[in-house]
């Protein structure tokens, strides 16, 4: 048996009616609170950062591609990409789909208001899932029908404009010196609770959008392509642009929208220095229960120095000890982190207010490589910093610490 091991573990069933019995209950329940704070604070981070990527993406996808000449020009420039550059893109490794899209500007104007607003034309080959999830009243519109006059509207705009399902949707346009007009019909209402796309977005079928950008049926503005794996969102983007011609642009979704991930990366800092200040108190509490059993058992110390033993055993058994601490702190930060996480995942217990956070809840997204981490990384630090404490051993006598009362 480890003779460190063993010393240790008899310091510890004696240390239950000594005067630092509380001051160990203190180190492990804050060590608990700091590791079960820290992997709290790192899950909603995540899953908040998660949900409005999703959101972001939903409306403008990861990737698109568009005529060069689109970056210096107010007309919509016509693009069209071959079956084969199709074919070509979609066996790039990380390409999910691809898909074409068309947008025009207007003005939704009824008896009592008017909303300024931007038409996306959508086709059949449109990924429908991310308007299905947020869909809360009627259906989308049926792409398999063409030149049909549906629109899908944001509660937003329906609850400003006063608009139902089954209500006529008339918008106007300014083309060519002139103003247009086209009706649609209301046939679905979605709520993403992202107000800058909510108050502006409204879904109608393609073809509507390409006449009124005088655009023929095989033309469209560009194409959204998503992606299955968001961290390979450059990678992407170059392939796709290797394998496209030269008169076509790729721009990202962060390109697109740098104000929004720039906010999303200040969330990064936040996290960042509750993670310092948790573990600067493990760190404290750690080092000072420490030396208050250092302190209480310096006769052991004294008759261990006695016997023989070196300031490396004697360094050894209380490492052990702490290490107790550490462990058991973790063990039950662990699970109190993990429980609160499961029961705000299921149950929606914290709530958010929407129009300043986009969410109607506190959203949770535990990695268990970052959970294992976060461990990893308390250990050591906790570890190394509990290397000053144990250096005071070396400075105390065996006489005097003998007779020390």
């Amino acid at each position: 048996m480890n003779f460190e091991y063993f010393i240790a573990k008899r310091l510890a069933k004696k240390s239950g009616k000594t005067f630092s019995r509380p001051i160990i209950i203190i180190a492990t329940l804050s060590i608990t609170l700091g590791i079960a704070v820290m992997i709290f604070s790192i899950s909603v981070l995540q899953g908040f950062k998660s949900e409005i990527k999703e959101k972001i993406v939903g409306f403008g996808s990861h990737i698109q591609i568009i005529p060069y000449k689109a970056h210096n020009s107010y007309k919509v420039e016509g693009i069209s990409l071959s079956k084969q550059e199709k074919e070509t893109i979609l066996k790039i490794p990380n390409i999910k789909s691809i898909h074409p899209f068309v947008t025009k500007g207007g003005l939704i104007k009824t008896k009592t208001d008017f909303q300024g607003i931007v038409l996306k034309g959508i086709d059949k080959d449109f990924d429908t899932s991310f308007f299905h999830h947020y869909l809360i009243k009627g259906r989308l519109l049926n792409t398999k029908i063409p030149n049909n006059t549906e629109a899908v509207i944001s509660k937003q705009i329906s609850q400003k404009l006063l608009l139902k399902i089954g209500d006529k949707l008339r918008v106007y346009f300014y083309i060519d010196n002139n103003y247009r007009a086209r009706a649609f019909n209301v046939v679905g209402i979605y709520e993403t609770g992202l107000s800058i796309y909510d108050e502006k977005v409204v879904v109608c079928d393609m073809n509507q959008v390409q006449s009124l950008n005088n655009l023929d049926s095989n033309q469209v503005e560009g194409y959204e392509v998503l992606l299955k794996d968001f961290k390979k969102l450059e990678q992407s983007a170059d392939d796709i642009y290797n394998s496209t011609s030269q008169d076509k642009s790729i721009q990202t979704i962060q390109e697109i929208e740098p104000t929004l991930f720039s906010w999303l990366d200040l969330l990064d800092s936040n996290v960042f220095v509750i993670l310092i200040v948790m573990m600067l108190v493990s760190i404290i509490t750690i080092t000072s229960t420490l030396l208050i059993i250092i302190f209480e058992k310096t006769q052991t110390i004294g008759i261990l120095k006695g016997f023989g033993a070196t300031n490396r055993t004697i360094m050894k058994i209380f490492l052990y000890n702490a290490g107790r601490i550490i462990i058991k702190g973790l063990i039950f930060g662990n699970a109190l982190a993990l429980s609160l996480g499961y029961l705000q995942d299921r149950f929606h217990i914290i709530k958010l207010d929407q129009e300043s956070y986009y969410l109607t809840s506190v959203p949770i997204e535990i990695s268990f490589i970052q959970v294992v981490m976060v461990n990893i990384g308390t250990i050591l630090i906790c570890l190394i910093a509990l290397l000053l404490p144990l250096r005071s051993i070396s400075k105390i006598s065996p006489i005097k610490s003998i007779r020390f009362d």
